[in-house]
């Protein structure tokens, strides 16, 4: 634009007769705080490219696991013998490796604990204190084949709180692999909870028929390495979830033959654990469109429906995963129903509960829902990639596995339809997209909510409303106290965390595809997304340039506003009127930002007549002032105007919104 041009702009702003004008007030708002000349964004590099895609030097390590396990049900002991193989993609030699011990927040004095981030019950219902954590009997590195027989290098490890250091008397070099055998064992933590946000992700329900194990963070867990932080070695202090490496698991369980389990992947023996009737009922399950009962109400008082032996081992295999749960209970109802899959795969959905869950509108529901979430979400988003989609009652009351969730016993109604649907669609994410919950928990929770306020409304002629995105916590997004998106999950004062990470995350990004991009646009990027990172490891800028480049948008005003801050939206109408050097009387409509938030500028002016017109502004109106003057071509009296009718936009004064003629 000239000099000139630019200078006679100005002069038309202030000369504007105002018919009417509310009280002037400083605009908070900054044009080049959210449009700068320099990306908000860091640059792209060999790993991540700047188009958002992974860069042709990505890299990832690998671990895969076999577990032996057994459960002592007398002492809520899991003992466990694991091999784990672990890959070295990285370019750097490795003269250590960290794991995850999760289980030792659980020891008195954790840092967990120290930090009133677990709220430990456990006093008040037995006398003395819960002592729990893992004891780590042996570390063993597993010979190579061209060692000599005699020559296995001894390994020295350090644990710290929830992490363990392995310390190689050998460096593992790029592109090599390192087996070691851990001998373990923990006794099962009991009455941990936090009264706003429960952190005890793993745990045992007491039932009239027998106690539910939820068994999760059960094992020793490979830290990430990767090419943004190094080794990810936050500690678990409650908040905060996972950040794993993906590989193949075999586990076998073994427990009184009382038990029936279900776990993370597909079950390999069903000849060695099922009795006959069940291992038909079994079969026919992965063929029904309808609910098959593997195990009936009436059959859990029945000791003929296990099999007559003191002890069953069950054997479970889940590939390219990036965890493994399962439970066990004598108490289990088990229902199966056939998952149909894009290009004609299927897998089983299954539904564990007791006896006291099978009500209406609650776990009688559960296989019709599994169904419906998975099928959805693979047709809309990225196909289901495990054999098995397993819903479990438990006192956990909603987590999520690879291939299993954990949902409340007593949930019905809305409440059972969102939890379920919820934490079968951590599939998508973190599961299938392996983003970082220890540090960016919106990524899997806020897309989570996102994609299943979308399921909601496609259900059963939108029976559920699901999570409410807008009417119900609008204000609440851009309270004061409430910490930007982008904060780590255990540095948000636990009530407030479901409101950052979940519920505003998923109404910036349906603000996005529902009203800034339109839904063609959003779709198409957000698919792409989930395509170039499926079992890979985003980072937050990965995210928002892929978003960026997929739509031909710099949506940085967008991540920067919405994500990286809390600012508020405040649009107001400060003056109706006309300019005095045209005579054609055209009313102009000054607008103005007045908090550090922008936002597109939707506006409907109703004229004497009754008539409407309706007027749509991108949000580059916004690039060069806080005050833009809207030329109508109106030349009749005028009504009422009011900016953004629908209430759309985030607007946390709708009270200058609005202007009526005197």
């Amino acid at each position: 634009m000239k000099a000139g041009a630019g200078m006679f702009f100005l002069l038309v702003i202030h000369a504007v007769a105002y018919s009417q004008s509310t009280a002037p007030q400083i605009s908070r708002y900054h044009p080049r705080d959210l449009f700068p000349a320099l990306s908000l964004l860091p640059a792209g590099n060999p790993y991540r490219a700047a188009t958002g895609e992974p860069g042709p030097a990505y890299w990832q390590n690998r671990a895969d696991y076999t577990i032996d396990a057994v459960l002592d049900d007398a002492h809520h002991l899991i003992k466990g013998t694991m091999t784990l193989s672990y890959t070295n993609h990285s370019p750097h030699s490795l003269p250590y490796i960290w794991l995850q011990l999760d289980q030792n927040a659980f020891k008195p004095h954790s840092r967990g604990l120290d930090a009133k981030l677990f709220v430990d019950s456990n006093e008040t219902k037995e006398k003395k204190p819960f002592e729990g954590g893992y004891i780590i009997r042996s570390i063993e590195r597993i010979k190579g084949k061209n060692e000599p027989s005699s020559f296995v290098p001894a390994v020295d490890w350090l644990i710290d709180d929830t992490r363990m250091q392995i310390r190689l008397s050998k460096p593992l070099e790029p592109g090599a692999v390192i087996r070691l055998r851990i001998v373990y064992s923990y006794t099962i933590p009991r009455y941990f909870y936090n009264a706003d946000f429960g952190v005890n992700r793993t745990d045992i329900l007491p039932t009239p028929d027998g106690d539910i194990y939820s068994i999760a963070q059960w094992y020793p867990r490979l830290c990430v390495l990767d090419d943004a932080e190094g080794w990810n070695t936050l500690p678990y202090l409650g908040n905060g979830e996972f950040y794993l490496e993906y590989g193949d698991f075999n586990v076998n369980i073994t427990l009184p033959s009382a038990y029936i389990v279900s776990a993370s992947g597909e079950l390999l023996n069903p000849e060695e654990v099922l009795t006959r009737p069940e291992r038909q009922r079994w079969k026919e399950a992965h063929n029904s469109v309808r609910k098959v009962f593997i195990r009936t109400a009436e059959e859990v008082h029945d000791p003929a429906s296990r099999p007559s032996k003191p002890l069953c081992t069950w054997k479970f295999r889940i590939r390219n995963a990036r965890d493994f749960a399962w439970t066990a209970s004598k108490s289990f109802i088990w229902e199966g129903i056939r998952i149909d899959l894009p290009g004609g795969k299927k897998a089983l959905g299954e539904s564990l509960y007791p006896v006291g869950s099978k009500e209406p509108g609650s776990w009688e529901r559960s296989s019709e829902y599994v169904k419906f979430t998975i099928e959805y979400f693979s047709e809309k988003w990225f196909p289901y990639p495990y054999p098995c989609a397993v819903n479990v009652a438990s006192n956990l009351s909603g987590m999520e596995y690879p291939g299993i969730v954990f949902c409340g016993p007593d949930r019905s109604g809305n409440s059972f339809w969102r939890v379920t649907n919820h934490e079968l669609g951590h599939t998508w994410f973190p599961m299938i997209v392996g983003s970082n919950e220890r540090k960016y928990a919106w990524m899997d929770e806020g897309f989570n909510i996102f994609i299943d306020h979308m399921a909601s409304k496609s259900f059963n002629n939108s029976e559920f409303e699901g999570y409410g995105l807008v009417d119900d916590y609008l204000q609440d997004y851009y309270a004061d106290s409430l910490p930007p998106i982008l904060t780590r999950p255990d540095g948000i004062r636990a009530d407030m965390v479901f409101t950052t990470q979940y519920l505003k995350t998923g109404y910036l990004l349906w603000l996005l595809r529902d009203h800034i991009l339109g839904p063609d646009r959003f779709d198409y990027a957000f698919r792409k997304y989930i395509r170039d990172w499926a079992y890979k490891h985003p980072t937050p800028w990965d995210f928002f340039r892929s978003i960026n480049n997929s739509t031909g948008e710099d949506l940085g005003w967008f991540w920067k506003q919405g994500f990286m801050e809390n600012y508020k939206l405040d649009q107001a109408i400060t003056g109706v009127g006309t300019d005095p050097k045209d005579p054609s009387g055209e009313t102009l409509v000054t607008i103005e930002n007045l908090e550090k938030a922008a936002m597109p500028l939707d506006v409907e002016i109703t004229t004497a007549d009754g008539k409407k017109q309706r007027y749509w502004l991108p949000v580059e109106i916004w690039e060069y002032d806080y005050r833009y003057v809207l030329r109508t071509g109106i030349r009749v009296p005028i009504k009422a105007i009011v900016i953004d009718p629908d209430k759309v936009y985030p607007d946390v004064n709708r009270a200058n919104n609005s202007w009526k003629s005197e």
